[in-house]
């Protein structure tokens, strides 16, 4: 099939689903939620806590907890939300990706606004980029549940929704900083700005975050440094007016993360040498869009062109005047989606939707061993990969049950044609008062190859003895998802207790997985490679809400096993039992008291399953205190325990130990609303 005709083939089939609907008449349904609210809610239902009123389970984390908890960046307040992890990112200090039911990074999807972004680093998305002071809620779907948001997800969907403009006038201003309570290193400082006016009839929204670490160490007689040295930049501006009846926005978000690392080289035979590796990731993010009542539905369009250039500099001498590698990658995303919904067709609310995308990457490194010489090769130039797409998703009910069947189809230049069917079942209830919300989520998810698993390469051999290239050769991946989970609502006389179990199983075919491979050298090698069949399977239960008058419980935990069909073996990084408690207490109208734990299971590091990194309980208390409505501060001990991994040692091939590298701190912070 040739790419011309793929691409009106594309066009043809993928249009008649627009066509006759355009001309429809809206007529009265069940309604879901308002269009300017379905901007930014993942399910069809504009609801608080997304799990009862939403055929697609959905959980939610608000603006108001995130703020309570004092969560700095967005890896943090993920972590709460069962069968989600968040760990560091494989060979890059500092940075944190998100697994959700055993899935990595690379298949579960990151959007903000409903738009997905496709990378802020080259080893991916770094969630602790994103700072939540720009944050109105994160939203959560597990397993590829919705054909909305693209098969590609087939761990899951996190949807970052930012604040929006609110017609008034608004500035905030928020000081925070930590300390670590062993040694004189590892201070942690953070600012953020919040600003919003109306100029004309354009609304205006300003925010701007600077957090940076100082590095620190848990043993001062090794040479590598077990905390980083890291500065995180996280702006944006947003405009939003309304002209004729439609709704016309722009926005740009700027990310910078950087992190310098110490760590230890052979030098001789028995000796050590400091090397400093630093990485410098700068990416801006430009989206237009225009939503409007078309027909029998609403119509949204979006514009969205990303850039990321991101350096690496391996200082393996830092005496010398020069940087022996530095290695730059630049990516460019561009994308482009329609989507037609809330079409109202009788008793059916449809939305359909079409997506170009296309992504672009160049590679350099710069070599240098005297001060004279300099070396440049192009490692990359120009690869791109390119889809198209597009989805038509129903919502409907039958009595007490409502249905949701979709199907997405996705077209790749190297991989050709792929459809993915789903379906969403939900049956409520109300049985004295007490609310029953039971689900059942069937869907296929297909993930091709991204640019980075298919093109990148690293030479890291002369730091840290390995080197990563990337693997053309890679097939898609594939997978089936099945969901089946009962929420009970009780009574606000009852406590407003809300319980929730779920059960999943996701059967993937072909998961790429970084592995090691043979090396003919001292050094070792990773790539990325299929892994014929895994499957992800367990349970999530939890429970919240008011114990007594002002002290309100949030308790859950997980049970996640993730292995290889063939081997049986578990595959790596993955802790097979999570849990979290929380505890708040309202002290009175000025204070709030918190008391959180959170427990991380053992898992295996290596995938022969014999290399363990240990179980660990973090615990935290809190305190949030009113001075007026405009005035606010916090204070909190973290890690109160001081549980750390084992200190890193001098070695070749250092030992995987995931518990934190941070120990007990102290946390304080101040909130000023100008306006």
């Amino acid at each position: 099939m040739s790419n011309t005709f793929s691409k009106a083939a594309f066009i043809s089939l993928l249009m008649t689903l627009f066509i006759p609907i355009f001309g429809v008449q809206s007529q009265e349904t069940t309604s879901t939620a308002s269009a300017i609210q379905d901007i930014t809610i993942i399910g069809t239902r504009d609801v608080s806590d997304g799990l009862i009123d939403a055929p697609v389970k959905v959980e939610v984390l608000g603006q108001e907890y995130l703020e309570e908890q004092q969560y700095q960046d967005l890896s943090e307040g993920l972590a709460d939300i069962p069968g989600v992890t968040t760990q560091e990112t494989e060979r890059r200090a500092g940075s944190k990706s998100a697994q959700i039911q055993g899935f990595g990074e690379n298949s579960v999807l990151v959007m903000l606004d409903g738009v997905p972004v496709s990378q802020n680093s080259s080893f991916g998305f770094d969630l602790t980029q994103i700072a939540t002071s720009d944050i109105e809620k994160v939203e959560v779907i597990k397993g590829g549940a919705s054909a909305l948001y693209g098969s590609q997800a087939m761990g899951g969907v996190i949807n970052i929704v930012t604040k929006k403009f609110k017609n008034r006038k608004k500035a905030e201003v928020e000081l925070s900083g930590a300390s670590l309570t062993e040694g004189e290193s590892g201070q942690n400082r953070n600012a953020k700005l919040h600003l919003e006016r109306k100029a004309g009839q354009v609304g205006v929204k300003a925010t701007f975050s600077h957090r940076d670490q100082e590095a620190h160490d848990l043993d001062n007689s090794t040479l590598v440094k077990d905390g980083v040295d890291f500065t995180r930049q996280h702006g944006s501006l947003n405009l939003q007016t309304r002209m004729d009846g439609r709704t016309l926005f722009a926005n740009t978000i700027f990310l910078r993360g950087k992190t310098i690392s110490q760590t230890s080289r052979p030098y001789s035979s028995s000796a050590f040498g400091a090397s400093l590796n630093t990485t410098d990731s700068v990416s801006w993010n430009y989206k237009l869009g225009s939503e409007e009542k078309l027909g029998a539905g609403t119509l949204k369009t979006v514009l969205n062109y990303e850039t990321n250039t991101d350096k690496l500099a391996l200082d393996d001498d830092p005496k010398t005047p020069f940087t022996e590698t530095l290695k730059t990658t630049e990516f460019v995303g561009k994308r482009v989606d329609l989507k037609y919904q809330d079409v109202k067709l009788g008793e059916h609310s449809l939305t359909t939707g079409l997506l170009f995308r296309e992504n672009t990457v160049n590679q350099q490194t710069r070599t240098q061993s005297v001060p004279t010489i300099v070396v440049e090769t192009q490692d990359i130039e120009n690869k791109s990969v390119t889809s198209y797409e597009g989805f038509v998703q129903d919502n409907f009910w039958l009595g007490d049950i409502e249905i949701s069947p979709g199907a997405r189809y996705q077209y790749d230049q190297d991989f050709g044609s792929h459809v993915s069917p789903k379906i969403n079942l939900s049956h409520y209830a109300d049985i004295n008062k007490v609310g029953f919300k039971t689900w059942l989520t069937v869907g296929t998810g297909y993930r091709a190859p991204s640019v980075k698993e298919r093109f990148f390469t690293l030479d890291h051999s002369s730091v840290a003895n390995y080197i990563v290239v990337g693997n053309e050769n890679l097939s898609p991946e594939e997978s089936l998802s099945v969901q089946l989970g009962e929420e009970v609502k009780l009574p606000k006389t009852a406590g407003s207790f809300s319980l929730y179990g779920n059960l999943f199983l996701n059967r993937i075919s072909n998961l790429i997985e970084s592995v090691e491979r043979e090396s003919t050298g001292s050094g070792r090698v990773f790539s990325y490679d299929n892994i014929d069949d895994v499957t992800s399977r367990g349970v999530e239960l939890g429970v919240k809400g008011e114990i007594v008058p002002k002290l309100t419980l949030r308790l859950n935990g997980s049970y996640t096993e993730t292995f290889d069909e063939r081997s049986n073996l578990l595959l790596a990084n993955r802790p097979l039992y999570m849990g979290f408690l929380s505890l708040t207490y309202q002290l009175n109208d000025k204070t709030t008291l918190i008391g959180q734990t959170r427990y991380t299971g053992s898992s295996y590091v290596d995938s022969e399953n014999i290399d363990v990194s240990p179980d660990y309980t973090l615990a935290d208390f809190k305190i949030n205190y009113k001075f007026s409505k405009d005035i606010s501060s916090s204070f909190s001990v973290k890690n109160i325990f001081d549980k750390t991994k084992d200190p890193a040692a001098d070695v070749v091939i250092p030992a995987v130990d995931n518990r934190p590298n941070r120990g007990r701190e102290l946390f304080l912070g101040l909130n000023l609303k100008v306006l």
